[in-house]
């Protein structure tokens, strides 16, 4: 419910009227009531008949795709294709928002993403895929029905609203990366081993992102519903604490993909619900900078119950971004934090510093202690949970000698690269099945991975990709710091740094890891920069 603070005197009564807090029960934790609006340009279809229409053939070719694999002897694949039809029809037929989908979809994910997919190998339809597929046609018939938009309620609960309806517009981060999008997606029809493997990669990694930043900051009402996406990501950080701090204490893989592996080296590599230790790391720690600016951002009170809740979810949150025992995310933990203190009261970079060491210094202490008690108590009690590869200084040998490799095959192919998907391939290729040896640093073999982003895209794209690359990144930095720059109010700037701590924590292990090759970290990233971006500056298009 809504509470309005008290006021004595007319000044007061005005302030009070402009600060509204939300107090968040413990009874709506179950599902979060999300806001109906009525004449929001991101519902879908305010005809009727059109929606049962659309609804009766998508139901139709499911059931009837079903059918066949049925005929096949499939019995698996086929039900779940007619549910996720049947699904998918509901959607269309009632009158549900682009907002509920994806909110729907940024809590349930991980675990979805496992089970709704078709087939199981080598996926053709994947949660990701309907959900954001879905969500175009939805944007792609409303916009069919201008009028809706710019009727005068519309217009006066949403101001932005007929504006954005009457010209399309990106941002100059949308345009860097949907050209590298197009020239990954060229490379893998052209020129990879493997087209159809590189295209799905490129979809997933590259396009789908591209979709969900840009549904973020365009069609969603962040400043009214941007604490049913809190409610979303609180059980989500106790889902992967809970999954990860599972694998961790028993060895068993979960929900294991084809491909990954739980054990690599005689140690434990908790990977949760996602088909990368990596991306369990960073989506962790993405998801603890957000819990931890949300309920001052969306002006969310919780009671005690809901107080609880809220602080287990930041701590299973930070606890597990370190599950994986990457030193690099340790690292970005502390960073991150350090710029997501960014004061929301002083202007001057001499004023923050003061703040930050008179507020910042006894938590930056405590973080550290933790994290080294943490990977002390692996690293003596339990070697084969990563304590090896923290204590033995192989491990970096190893990667010194794999951005070596890297490095050589970027100047081998300066322009387009190896071609999407290839850089496995290529430096098999050209090493274990060619008279050159592979690099080695201190008698440590390189592997097969680049282990950066930036040697990956620069390996498989080449230079011309690494330049797009960089130059989005640069282009979503900058975002946050013009965003600092001019925020008006304490929660815009407060909604900018926590968008430049979560691109920190996305880059800092990104230089040691390929972390950006798997979509499942990309989406979450940016479409929590999205989110961020649009909360930073409501005027953005």
């Amino acid at each position: 419910m809504a509470t309005l603070p008290f006021a004595s005197s007319m000044r007061s009564k005005r302030r009070a009227q402009k600060r509204v807090e939300v107090l968040i029960t413990f009874s709506t934790w179950i599902w979060p009531p999300m806001e109906r609006q009525r004449e929001s340009p991101a519902t879908f279809l305010a005809l009727p008949s059109l929606r049962i229409t659309a609804s009766l053939i998508l139901a139709t070719a499911g059931v009837a795709f079903g059918a066949t694999l049925c005929a096949r002897g499939n019995y698996r694949d086929a039900a779940l294709s007619a549910m996720a039809a049947l699904a998918a029809a509901v959607l269309i037929a009632a009158p549900i928002s682009v907002q509920t989908v994806l909110f729907t979809w940024f809590a349930t994910t991980p675990l979805l993403s496992f089970y709704v997919r078709f087939p199981t190998d080598r996926s053709i339809l994947t949660y990701n895929r309907l959900v954001f597929a879905l969500v175009v046609v939805m944007l792609l018939v409303k916009s069919g029905y201008p009028a809706t938009a710019t009727e005068p309620a519309a217009v006066a609960s949403h101001p932005w609203n007929a504006s954005e309806r009457a010209s399309f517009s990106v941002a100059r981060f949308e345009i860097a990366w949907a050209l590298l999008s197009a020239l990954a997606l060229a490379s893998a029809l052209a020129r990879s081993n493997n087209a159809a493997y590189a295209i799905r990669i490129a979809i997933d990694t590259f396009w789908l992102p591209l979709v969900a930043f840009h549904v973020a900051m365009n069609y969603l009402d962040w400043q009214k519903s941007g604490r049913h996406l809190l409610l979303g990501a609180i059980p989500l950080a106790l889902f992967l604490f809970a999954t990860g701090a599972f694998e961790l204490a028993t060895g068993a893989d979960l929900l294991a993909y084809k491909g990954s592996e739980l054990v690599r080296e005689g140690e434990r590599r908790v990977n949760g619900p996602f088909a990368a230790d990596s991306s369990f790391a960073i989506i962790c720690l993405i998801l603890f900078l957000f819990l931890l600016a949300a309920p001052k951002l969306f002006r969310v009170r919780f009671d005690r119950t809901g107080k609880l809740i809220y602080a287990c979810a930041v701590a299973g949150a930070g606890i597990g971004a370190l599950l994986p025992v990457f030193r690099a995310v340790g690292l970005a933990l502390v960073l991150s934090w350090i710029v997501l203190q960014w004061p929301t009261e002083h202007q001057n970079r001499q004023a923050w510093f003061r703040a930050a060491a008179r507020r910042g210094a006894p938590l930056a202490v405590l973080l550290v202690t933790i994290i080294i008690a943490f990977v002390g108590w692996i690293a003596a009690t339990a070697p084969s949970l990563g304590g090896i590869r923290l204590t033995e200084p192989r491990s970096a040998y190893g990667r010194l000698a794999s951005w070596r490799g890297a490095a050589e095959i970027v100047f081998d192919n300066p322009i387009f690269g190896v071609a999407h998907a290839n850089y496995a391939d290529y430096y098999d290729a050209t090493h274990y099945y060619a008279e050159e040896a592979p690099e080695e640093v201190l008698e440590t073999k390189a592997g097969d991975s680049p282990h950066s982003n930036v040697l990956w895209i620069g390996a498989e794209l080449g230079l011309t990709g690494l330049s797009l690359y960089l130059a989005a990144n640069v282009c979503l930095f900058l975002m946050g710091w013009r965003a600092v720059k001019r925020a008006r109010d304490s929660r815009q700037r407060l909604a900018a740094s926590c968008l430049l701590a979560i691109v920190v924590a996305y880059w800092i292990p990104g230089l040691t890891l390929a972390s950006g090759y798997y979509s499942d970290l990309n989406l979450y990233f940016l479409f929590l920069a999205g989110a961020l971006n649009r909360f930073s500056n409501p005027r953005t298009p």
